[in-house]
């Protein structure tokens, strides 16, 4: 079952990473871009379409077996994607940076094992994720990894763990929490029975408490001296606390809106052309995702290496903030018309491949 409000979060987050990456690899601007709410949304909702897909798999009869097995499979799957879209999208030092595609397949394996904890233990998880990541990034030197504005690091077994569990781009810690929580949270977002039920309750009071967390957060942090000491500044990379306390709560308070406004009571009416599009969006977002690498920066790479011997020589340079934003635009525009000449003529996608390869 498809669920409208999380294709429109989905497509929006897509959408967000295409212009993100578009003014940041050619441009060099993240003044004012959306930074830092695309990768949440998309993190979270894997774990919400986790639930989704392992309870379908177990409605079909599927054996505990063979959902362990498919789940590993799609993790290894994304995780080798990503090695292979880093060695030829990215240059070849930028194999190990860990970034979306080797996190979402790395949350896969840890899905697998989720699903089988009890409540309880899976909140613990989710906290300690979060409040031990500060301490994790201050013992690994976080900012030594990160002395030229990205992640580098030297191809050794120890910064290589280092990279994949405190200091890449998506490391486990915190970014793991994300998908943990849209799994736990899933079945009382998705399916609340009335709000006079007992579910009904627990939900609105998740989100009630939510809505508290992230403005009590936001409004210490700038409002008063010992907030600014004590909760650090909202950043990604570093992923804060701060940051991650406030996209959770963002993501949760969103998905919950928008499901109960568009998918159970139906009260906001989405426009067809602009639902069509995000449900499109949606389903090809693994696509969207490579592809828009492949556009901006394979260019971006024969131009440097042409002009100058060097590939990176105008990353971040290339283009003022403007034409980058109106490429990422054309872009968008470009990719819904060539997504619908696949559906229709039903073209096989890198999401086919998953499936075939998966299920």
């Amino acid at each position: 079952m498809r669920y409208r409000s999380i294709d429109l979060l989905r497509a929006y987050a897509i959408a967000v990473m295409v212009m993100v990456h578009f003014l940041e690899n050619l441009s060099g601007t993240r003044d004012w871009s959306p930074d830092g709410f695309g990768a949440p949304i998309f993190a979270f909702l894997s774990g919400v379409s986790y639930h989704l897909w392992l309870a379908s798999r177990q409605q079909r009869g599927c054996s505990a077996d063979r959902i362990s097995r498919e789940t590993m499979r799609r993790g290894l799957f994304l995780i080798g994607l990503g090695f292979v879209f880093n060695a030829l999208v990215w240059l070849p030092e930028d194999l190990f940076t860990w970034d979306v595609l080797t996190f979402l397949g790395s949350s896969m394996l840890v899905l697998n094992v989720a699903r089988r904890m009890p409540a309880p233990a899976l909140l613990l998880t989710i906290v300690l994720s979060v409040l031990l990541s500060p301490v994790m990034q201050k013992l690994a030197d976080y900012g030594a990894w990160w002395l030229n504005g990205y992640f580098e690091t030297e191809q050794t077994l120890s910064e290589l763990l280092t990279g994949f569990l405190v200091t890449g781009y998506f490391p486990i810690f915190p970014w793991i929490a994300l998908p943990l929580a849209g799994f736990m949270s899933a079945p009382a977002l998705l399916n609340p029975q009335g709000t006079g039920s007992k579910a009904g309750k627990y939900w609105l009071l998740t989100c009630l408490s939510l809505t508290v967390l992230v403005a009590l957060v936001l409004t210490l942090r700038w409002t008063t001296a010992w907030g600014r000491l004590w909760l650090p500044a909202w950043t990604m990379f570093p992923a804060s606390l701060t940051y991650m306390s406030a996209a959770l709560g963002i993501v949760v308070l969103l998905l919950a809106g928008l499901h109960n406004r568009i998918d159970q009571r139906q009260a906001w009416r989405i426009p067809e052309w602009l639902m069509s599009r995000a449900q499109r969006f949606s389903r090809f977002s693994l696509s969207i995702y490579l592809l828009h690498h492949v556009v901006h920066l394979w260019p971006l790479w024969l131009y440097g290496l042409w002009q100058t011997g060097e590939p990176a020589a105008y990353w971040g340079q290339a283009l003022s903030w403007w034409p980058a934003f109106f490429l990422s635009m054309l872009f968008l525009l470009i990719c819904d018309r060539l997504l619908q000449r696949v559906e229709q003529h039903r073209v096989p996608t890198i999401e086919n491949l998953l499936r075939w390869l998966c299920e």
